[in-house]
């Protein structure tokens, strides 16, 4: 009758009515519930105003609201709100009345009016504070509850993105919903049935609502396929009682009997209108020790194992859903004890045990106790206790009771099998690998019967073999203890685990297995069942497919084969004969008498017309035109090893004349492996040969042409540069006269300049023939970063300045010290891209910039930009301007050969850059080079400062020597102004008669004399005179290799004409410092960088100098008082003392990087331990003090004397 009411209950809130018809009326209260006496004290004032209130108005409101609000019959009012007011009416002990409003706003009017004490609002939706009502506490506690069909066992997995949400128009408000799921999407429905509803077939994903309303809902409708999957535990959205605001002496009353309301009297309550275990109850935690607290905190997830095919217990459903009695368990121990759960499927008992055996499993969820398992695991109290009992056929002649020749099928971990041993020995007992198969074993027939515990009986038979099989009876007094199992490792997860299955009350428990020994409408999914048997018989068929597929492919593949082959062999002949007869290579094939078996169309042409019969003919024959190759090709049949004759040249006769030709042959054998005859052929090469003579007569023509053209312009440089070095050298001598008046020296110094680039000319046509030649060579040395482009700037600044021009050089502040590059190349590069830019641009501004990019820390890119402001170049001309002899239109009017850029372009090239040209017409050009270099820090050190001073106060004696009158006169003009004794000779038999006479520390010769040249003369003053005597040659033939000429001759040095004061400047001074280092007594200590790695000594002190000084302070020191020491020893021959200092030298010479001095100690040390002294060690003893001295004095030098700027 109850269950009959809840469904008209249901029908009506589906099919709501239209109320607005009606007028509030009064309406019966119906409760059944029973009320437990409650304690709560009521000041004397509130009992005087109860008991002349006597009766209070109590409103509600339609529609109907299951479980809380139900107006089943007209008159009767029933629900969890009427049993709430008969509970507090009862404690207060007043008359009520309920007055029953067609809807919310009515009622809240009514109240409003004062025809109402106070209304039950269940909450549903959200409440209208406009009008200010109190609000009691809520009379039943009730939260926002999360319901999917999925049982929740793990808060770890939260929704997913993009869920969609179902849930009832009014409450929750979207922005709530968002707060706790911002990417959800939600979906309304009029009542909670319609929502619930559609998560159930799959429309939505998850319902949110009240917890009350969801529990009555799915136990009657989505016991087996809903689940709660979360409690919003922090709202509190229970139903309240409204009051008018001038009413709070009653609301204080209602509040104070609500607040003593047992949780007994809730239960009574919350359990008349629902079976299902009160979530909300089940939030009373468990009291864990603190010891099983900690562990909790360490596993913060649990990993249970289940068998997959242990129904009702553990299943999957077909959407692999986690399903079962169990599964219901973990669920109200996840929401009692916040526990997760995380699902490990296995497919057996002994599968279960050995996860947990390998830590891959915490506990087994469902599992029987028995003898076997009892040893190896721990078991919690059971959950329940269900019998064995035994399964037959559903026919009249099944066995009732198990008779003693039975057949039993039984399943491994059955914890019934030692109960049937020992009772019934006869029974054959068959083992099936779990129940499904059991049942599926009786059914068909094989087996007399199976036992199995009574719940997994009632699920298996009603849902798979209805009407085939049956339960006949019980057996035995003892019951299946189902229950968890941990490993006896483990005792802190059995206690938890323990505690939690006895904080599930018992009714609970009960109530969850009634659902299950029904008709629950979740399946388990049989796949797992059969998938074994499935997979055999389709690999099988998959076999015996594959196999005749393969079969078939295979005599298919034969047919297409031999069709291939027979194709591609008919296309093999045929490519064989084009092979043979097309090519224009005569091929002929001999036999080992000689006889010609087969030949080719070229072999017929090249013998036509008399092919026919000198086929006829043998080899052997003294008439064959190949009767002489022959001869020599016999021997390959006679020796087998040798079965390819190398390529030879022959001589052979045809209708044309006499031809040459190499030949080559190569043998070929018969099935036995023996040599059958010969297949030869030859190469033509007659008009090949008459090419390579006619090459070789072009090649000698073209040297010899080169050959000339160098001759002719080495002797048209010789003779220009023989007169207008006269010309340079006195214009500059008289230009550089300090003496002299500024417009005289202006007036020189436009033929010095104009001269000058005469010379400039010279030497652009000169390089541009070693280019063309090949003969142009980089010659590239260690240079100052900072020395590079200046003098070149400098040397144009004053033309710049004549002209008007600004020019600005720049050079960036972070560059290396130094930088390896052929200087003089690069120098001459920027002085032609400076001559141009200062030539072709009238005003305005030149700029010279010089960056270092970094790019690793052994090289850097040296990019160097040179702009103008001037005419700019026409943009048809610029691809052409780096071209020998080419200029710009617009350069017409100033002179020039073209050829400096095009040098500038293979100058650049050669040292492996770049040159780029940005120029537009009337408004300038830029030259971008980039160059990759290797740099260094700078490591040369300046000389002491003695013989710096010396060198300016020593006159040299030189003997001048030139056959050119005006020559001799300016280089004994230039000698003379640097303060030096010159002697002049105008031939080199003058020379030598000179030399022989005077006292001469330097001789300078023109190269090219009369009589004997200036070759000769170095010979033979090399011959009579000593080393020392220093040798300088002068030539106008500005070639390498007529300088080479002169330093195999015996000349220090070889200079091109003509000489710049500058150039002697410098010559002079490298020979003053020679003839001071061989006048001084004591030689100039080497430099320390020579003896030490200075590098890794500047990078060990971080290129800290005053560090670098004072380790090398100490060291020296040190250094010092050791051989002091050392030295004594020695003379008192104390050999082990001596070994001893020969070991502090050894450690700090290997301080400071002096490594052969060190090895050098070390073996010392050696020998002086071991007692050798003999004299080679005496001799090695006295050496290496020697070179410790030598150092000493270099790191004195080094540390007195400042670095070069």
């Amino acid at each position: 009758m109850r269950n009959l009411i809840l469904i008209v209950c249901l029908l009506i809130g589906l099919f709501p009515c239209s109320f607005s018809a009606f007028q509030p009326y009064e309406v019966r209260l119906y409760s059944q519930i029973e009320i437990l006496p409650s304690k709560f004290e009521l000041s004397d004032y509130d009992w005087r105003w109860l008991g002349e209130k006597q009766e209070l108005a109590i409103g509600v409101y339609a529609p109907n609201n299951p479980p809380f609000d139900l107006v089943l019959e007209p008159g009767i009012y029933k629900g969890i709100s009427a049993d709430s007011i008969m509970t507090i009416m009862r404690n207060l002990g007043l008359r009520f009345k309920i007055i029953y409003y067609p809807d919310r706003d009515i009622a809240l009017q009514g109240l409003l009016n004062g025809e109402i004490d106070m209304l039950a609002d269940d909450g549903k939706r959200q409440r209208n504070e406009s009008y200010g009502f109190l609000k009691s506490a809520p009379y039943i506690p009730d939260y926002p509850v999360l319901i999917s069909r999925k049982a929740a066992m793990s808060n770890k997995h939260p929704i997913p993105h993009g869920a969609r949400i179902a849930t009832v128009q009014g409450y929750p408000s979207n922005e709530w919903i968002k707060k706790y799921f911002p990417d959800a999407k939600i979906e309304r429905f009029p009542l909670p049935q319609n929502a619930l509803s559609s998560v159930a077939f799959g429309e939505n994903d998850y319902f949110l609502g009240r917890m009350i309303v969801a529990n009555f809902l799915l136990e009657r409708h989505y016991a087996t396929t809903l689940s709660t999957a979360e409690i919003f535990s922090n709202e509190n959205i229970g139903p309240v009682f409204l009051f008018h605001p001038k009413n709070a002496q009653l609301k204080r009353t209602v509040d104070i009997i609500l607040s003593s309301i047992s949780l007994a009297q809730h239960d009574i309550i919350f359990h008349h209108w629902s079976s299902k275990p009160d979530l909300w109850a089940l939030k009373q935690s468990v009291v864990f020790t603190q010891k099983e607290i900690d562990w909790l905190k360490q596993h913060n997830e649990l990993k249970v194992v289940i068998n997959s095919l242990n129904a009702p217990f553990t299943f999957f459903d077909s959407q692999k859903q986690f399903h079962g009695l169990s599964a219901d368990i973990l669920n109200l121990i996840h929401f009692k004890t916040n526990i997760n759960f995380k699902v490990i499927e296995a497919s057996s008992e002994k599968d279960e045990i050995a996860l947990l055996k390998k830590n891959k499993g915490d506990f087994i969820a469902s599992i029987t106790k028995n003898s076997k398992n009892d040893k190896e695991l721990l078991f919690t109290r059971p959950y329940v206790l269900p019998p064995f009992v035994l399964i037959v056929r559903d026919t009249p002649l099944a066995h009732k009771k198990i008779a003693q020749t039975a057949k039993l099928a039984i399943t491994p971990d059955n914890a019934i099998h030692d109960w049937l041993t020992k009772n019934y020995p006869q029974v054959e007992l068959i083992e099936a690998k779990d129940t499904y198969t059991a049942l599926q074993m009786v059914n068909e027939g094989k087996v007399d019967g199976t036992i199995e515990n009574l719940i997994s009986a009632h699920y298996m038979i009603d849902r798979y073999f209805r009407s085939r099989l049956k339960i006949s009876e019980q057996l035995s007094e003892d019951t299946a203890y189902i229950s968890f199992a941990v490993g006896r490792d483990q005792p802190e997860l059995y206690s938890i685990l323990d505690k939690a299955i006895a904080s599930i009350p018992p009714r609970d428990i009960s109530v969850l297995t009634n659902k299950w020994l029904g008709s629950p409408d979740v399946k388990m999914d049989t796949w797992t069942v059969y998938r074994t048997e499935f997979y055999t018989l389709a690999c099988i068929a998959t076999i015996l497919i594959i196999t005749s597929l393969i079969w078939n492919y295979y005599l298919h593949r034969e047919i297409r084969l031999r069709k291939y082959t027979q194709k591609r062999l008919q296309e093999q002949a045929i490519f064989l004969e084009t092979l043979y007869n097309g090519t224009p290579v005569p091929i002929y094939v001999i036999d080992k008498s000689g006889t010609i078996i087969n030949s080719n169309s070229a072999w017929e042409s090249f013998f036509s017309p008399d092919n026919e019969s000198i086929k006829q003919l043998s080899l052997t024959s003294q008439q064959h035109p190949l009767s002489t190759i022959y001869q020599e090709l016999h021997s390959l049949f006679d020796d087998p090893k040798s079965l390819v004759s190398p390529p030879k040249r022959y001589q052979i006769k045809n209708r044309m004349g006499e031809r040459v030709i190499v030949h080559q042959a190569v043998a070929y054998r018969d099935n036995q492996g023996n040599i059958s005859g010969l297949i030869c052929s030859w190469q033509d090469i007659t008009e090949h040969e008459q090419l390579l003579i006619e090459l070789s007569s072009a090649r000698q023509r073209a040297e010899h042409a080169s050959q000339t053209k160098s001759n002719f312009l080495a002797i048209m440089s010789h003779e220009i540069r023989t007169h207008i070095s006269a010309i340079i050298g006195l214009l500059e001598l008289a230009a550089t006269n300090k003496n002299q008046q500024d417009d005289i020296t202006e007036s020189i110094q436009i033929p010095y300049e104009s001269a000058l680039s005469l010379m400039g000319l010279i030497g652009d046509i000169l390089d541009m023939a070693k280019i063309e030649s090949g003969k142009l060579e980089l010659v590239p040395e260690w240079v100052k970063s900072n020395e590079l482009a200046t003098p070149v700037v400098r040397l144009f600044e004053g033309l710049a300045k004549q002209k008007g021009i600004s020019l600005h050089y720049h050079l960036n502040a972070i560059h290396p010290d130094e930088i390896y590059i052929d200087v003089f190349r690069l120098r001459q590069v920027i002085s032609n891209l400076l001559n141009n830019a200062i030539k072709f641009t009238s005003e305005g501004t030149i700029e010279v910039i010089i960056n270092y990019l970094p790019q690793n820390h052994e090289q850097n890119i040296l990019r160097i930009i040179i702009s103008d402001t001037g005419m700019g170049i026409e943009e048809n001309r610029q691809e052409l301007i780096f071209s020998p002899y080419t200029q710009a239109e617009s350069s017409s009017k100033h002179k020039g050969t073209g050829l400096g850029l095009a040098i500038c372009k293979q100058l650049i090239s050669m040292m492996n850059g770049t040159i780029t040209l940005y120029s537009q017409l009337g408004h300038g050009t830029q030259f971008l080079i980039d160059i990759p270099v290797k740099h260094r820090k700078n490591t040369r050190v300046s000389l002491p400062t003695l013989y710096k001073t010396t060198k300016n106060n020593k006159r040299l004696r030189i003997l001048a020597v030139d056959d050119h009158p005006a020559n001799r006169l300016l280089l004994v003009r230039q000698l003379t102004r640097f303060g030096h004794h010159v002697t002049e000779a105008k031939s080199g038999k003058q020379a030598l008669e000179l030399w022989k006479k005077n006292a001469i520390d330097i001789v300078i010769t023109d190269c090219n004399m009369p009589d004997i040249d200036g070759l000769e003369l170095t010979r033979q003053l090399r011959e009579i005179s000593p080393q020392t005597l220093i040798i300088i040659g002068l030539t106008a033939d500005a070639r390498q290799e007529e300088r080479q000429r002169c330093i195999e001759a015996g000349m220090d040095d070889c200079l091109f004409k003509p000489l710049r004061l500058s150039q002697i400047e410098a010559l002079l001074l490298r020979c003053t410092l020679q003839q001071i280092e061989e006048d001084t007594e004591e030689p100039i200590p080497p430099m320390l960088n020579s003896l030490i790695n200075l590098d890794a000594l500047m990078q060990l002190t971080q290129d800290d100098q005053q560090l670098l000084n004072k380790l090398l302070q100490t060291s020296l020191q040190e250094n010092i008082e050791d051989i002091q020491q050392a030295e004594r020893l020695f003379e008192k021959q104390d050999w082990l003392n001596l070994a001893h200092y020969c070991h502090r030298l050894e450690g700090s010479s290997q301080i400071i990087g002096a490594k052969k001095i060190a090895l050098e100690c070390k073996l010392l040390e050696e020998y002086f331990l071991t007692g050798n002294t003999s004299d080679e060690v005496i001799l090695q003893f006295n050496q290496t003090m020697r070179s410790i001295k030598t150092l000493n004095q270099a790191i004195e030098m080094y540390i007195t004397m400042p670095l070069q700027s």
